[in-house]
């Protein structure tokens, strides 16, 4: 058998086998949702927890606001329910971490994202959402600080 055939066999044998043991290596593995890149690619706005930094909120383009309480390990989606995955404003307020602000409506909207329907709030750590309002304000933007003080009735 001339050398080049021999060569070109040997790689051939070589890929058959690599193609072999990287199937073996992945194939068991199975895709997961590891944070908000998956569902919108875009971070606009997070809220940490200043007493416990393991504790924190994101709100992404077009996934919604995912929480996560061990400094980002694990994530779960808090806001799916509401119906307005396009966030522009986390925030928590200062006197109780457990109240959680969320303006919807991403202020760089694009053809991934849809309008906002204005700002909830969570009185219980993200578990269940009130609407307070600005329904049609389509976009809330990040730093805009939505918290009672600066809006005082529109939270009651």
């Amino acid at each position: 058998m001339p050398p080049m055939a021999k060569v070109a066999l040997l790689l051939v044998a070589c890929c058959a086998f690599a193609q072999t043991s990287h199937d073996s290596i992945l194939k068991p593995l199975k895709f997961r949702n590891i944070g908000p890149a998956v569902m919108g690619g875009r971070v606009d706005d997070f809220a940490v927890v200043e007493n416990d930094p393991r504790v924190f909120y994101v709100g992404t383009a077009a996934g919604g606001v995912l929480k996560t309480t061990n400094g980002g390990t694990t994530w779960e989606h808090v806001f799916d329910e509401v119906g307005a995955p396009s966030i522009g404003d986390v925030t928590l307020a200062p006197s109780n971490p457990a109240i959680v602000y969320v303006g919807t409506g991403e202020a760089n909207n694009r053809q991934s994202s849809s309008w906002g329907n204005g700002v909830y709030k969570s009185s219980d750590a993200g578990k269940t959402w009130k609407h307070l309002g600005l329904k049609e304000s389509r976009q809330v933007f990040p730093g805009y600080q939505i918290s009672e003080a600066r809006f005082p009735g529109l939270f009651a």
